[in-house]
């Protein structure tokens, strides 16, 4: 943000272009994007300071610069400045005593009714105007209107009243004649004022120019009241219609009580002050009125860009003018003041022979002239091209959303580098409708891979979809393999029962066969007793020892049977073991298929359900892939 030049943009700024739409000077605004945001600068050395963007912004993005609190910091050292006050104070400060009042109390010993340097003003015009027979003449009490001519059409210069304005006139006044020392602080409701203080032809007579809009602000940050201090007046002489000077036509008001047939041309506002001064150089001097009376400010001064009032104060500022003309009438009209003019047979007044013309010339500075930016055609053509306006329909839209009011205009200003692209709505547009074909290429081509992924899409959900049945058949499969698994858990169990019965009988066969060894072991030892026996008894026991013979050979044949007995089950016994470990291998392993069929039941049912929700799934996106018909 660049506040050096009187007039800059503060960071209120949203780039909406009414700066450049109410600009006198186009070129004087530069366009610029700042973080992807439009944002519009003031070029100082083409602004005239006209004020016309502070007017226009609805943002309060456009501020200015003056001197008011440097001339407060200075008064309060103890500088002596003395005041000339514009008459427009009448109707921006109803109560403008007090204010005086209150410079009074601040240090200020001298101040002066710039009304009173406006008489010296219509005194010099009129004086000049006899002598050399001049007409066509511009005033110049405005800055802002000088300083265009200066700038933008220096041609004019020549046109330009080479007097000095009531302001200054009224400074020469002071300095010149009443000898007033110190510094002078201008009370203005004019912005562009500093311009003309700051002149080099000027003198710097002046060297505060102290806006009203400053000055209340300053005095509500210092604490200023300046209503309750007690009313003060002038120091200067009595002037006559001088005051009017702040209306429109308050020059010509003032012309024509001397002069009552004069032509005074009168112009106010922008900008028909600008077309004015465009063409003013065409028309033939014969056809130039005696004196253009030229405003910057479409109300005048009372209205100004520094002042308090606004449009809507039209009828405060016509009544404070009103008053103060009537004040003038009543002065006159007493025996014993006398007029400032006196009437010529020339019905031209001559001001008190005391006063010099040549005290109140000035002169102008050629070399202030800027000129346009220069462009080719190429250049043009280059601009628009940037904007995409390639057919004569595209640079005709102007739709003035840019701040200019054509789209050449807005060209020229891209050619001259002060502004962009992106400040242009159609520019945007032809993006837009660039990117909308674009999209509707792409939506074209997502269409087309749409099909095909829809097609893809069915194919994975067929797939998947045999996939699920064969997933339900092996789980059918398992379903069967787990039963028939638990039929020969069930039969192993059996088994494993008959082979315990089996081993348990063969254990009673190995217990009996152990006693009926034992009974033959037993029988065998009474055999051979009873055999002893009966050898003892001779021939009575030759019958005895048959019997005992034969309880022998019974003995041993039961002992022999019984042995085979224990044999043949000792030898089934092992394999009655084996049985029972197979039985129980059998058995673990049955118990482990069944339980991995359960798991790949539960596996093969998790499968298919994914699988589902796969190929629910795979359907939406299938639905929503399928090609728009739009």
């Amino acid at each position: 943000m660049n506040t050096d030049d009187r007039i800059f943009t503060n960071d209120h700024c949203t780039g909406c272009n009414r700066c450049i739409t109410a600009c006198t000077v186009p070129e004087a605004n530069i366009a610029v994007l700042e973080n992807d945001k439009n944002k519009i600068y003031v070029d100082g050395t083409k602004c005239i300071n006209c004020a016309m963007c502070i007017k226009a912004c609805p943002h309060g993005a456009r501020d200015y610069n003056d001197d008011t609190t440097l001339f407060f910091d200075r008064l309060a050292q103890g500088k002596e400045i003395s005041l000339i006050v514009a008459p427009a104070i009448r109707s921006n400060f109803l109560d403008y005593e007090k204010l005086l009042g209150l410079f009074r109390k601040l240090g200020v010993k001298n101040i002066y009714d710039t009304s009173f340097g406006a008489d010296i003003c219509t005194w010099a015009y009129l004086t000049y105007i006899q002598q050399n027979n001049a007409t066509g003449m511009v005033s110049q009490p405005c800055p802002a209107v000088v300083n265009y001519i200066e700038k933008h059409e220096p041609e004019l210069i020549p046109k330009l009243a080479p007097l000095h304005s009531p302001a200054m006139c009224c400074a020469v006044y002071m300095k010149k004649y009443k000898k007033i020392p110190g510094e002078y602080a201008f009370l203005s409701p004019c912005i562009a004022k500093k311009d003309e203080f700051t002149d080099k032809n000027t003198g710097n007579l002046v060297q505060y120019n102290v806006t009203y809009q400053k000055l209340v602000e300053e005095l509500k940050r210092r604490g200023l009241d300046y209503k309750s201090c007690a009313p003060s007046g002038f120091d200067n002489d009595k002037h006559e219609l001088g005051c009017l000077y702040p209306m429109p036509g308050g020059l010509k008001v003032n012309v024509l009580k001397a002069v009552p047939n004069a032509w005074v041309y009168q112009v106010e506002g922008q900008p028909e002050v600008k077309h004015f001064l465009n063409s003013y150089d065409k028309v033939p001097a014969s056809q130039q009125p005696l004196l253009v009376d030229i405003l910057n400010c479409p109300y005048g001064c009372n209205m100004g860009t520094g002042a308090l009032c606004t449009d809507e104060d039209g009828m405060q500022a016509s009544r404070a003018m009103y008053e103060a003309e009537q004040a003038c009438a009543n002065q006159l009209a007493v025996p014993e003041k006398k007029a400032l003019f006196k009437k010529q047979q020339q019905h031209i007044p001559q001001q008190n022979t005391n006063l010099k013309l040549g005290d109140f010339i000035r002169h102008y500075d050629k070399n202030k002239a800027v000129g346009e930016i220069p462009v080719t055609p190429q250049d043009i053509e280059a601009a628009y091209a940037s904007l995409h306006k390639t057919t004569e329909a595209d640079r005709h839209i102007d739709c003035c959303s840019c701040g200019f009011t054509t789209c050449r205009e807005m060209a020229l200003a891209l050619a001259k580098g002060i502004n962009h692209p992106g400040n242009c709505v159609e520019y945007h547009k032809s993006i837009l409708r660039n990117r909308q074909q674009e999209i509707g290429d792409m939506l074209e081509k997502q269409n087309q891979m749409s099909a095909v992924l829809s097609e893809n899409v069915g194919t994975i959900i067929d797939s998947i979809s045999q996939s699920s049945t064969q997933a339900d058949q092996t789980v059918q499969q398992v379903s069967i393999i787990n039963e028939e698994i638990d039929g020969v858990q069930e039969i192993a169990g059996k088994m494993q029962n008959t082979v315990d019965l089996l081993r348990n009988q063969i254990n009673e066969y190995v217990k009996l066969g152990s006693q009926i060894v034992s009974i033959s072991l037993q029988t065998k030892l009474l055999s051979m007793n009873a055999s002893i026996e009966a050898s003892h008894a001779g021939d009575l026991g030759k019958g005895f020892s048959v019997v005992a013979t034969e309880m022998k050979r019974l003995s041993d044949q039961s002992a022999e049977s019984a042995n085979q007995i224990l044999n043949s089950n000792n030898n089934v016994l092992p394999v009655l073991d084996e049985a029972t470990s197979f039985s129980e291998d059998l058995n673990a392993k049955t118990q482990t298929i069944s339980s991995n069929t359960q798991t790949i039941l539960e596996a093969v049912q998790q499968i298919s359900q994914s699988e589902q929700g796969i190929v629910e799934t795979a359907s939406r996106l299938q639905n929503d892939s399928a090609p728009s018909s739009n």
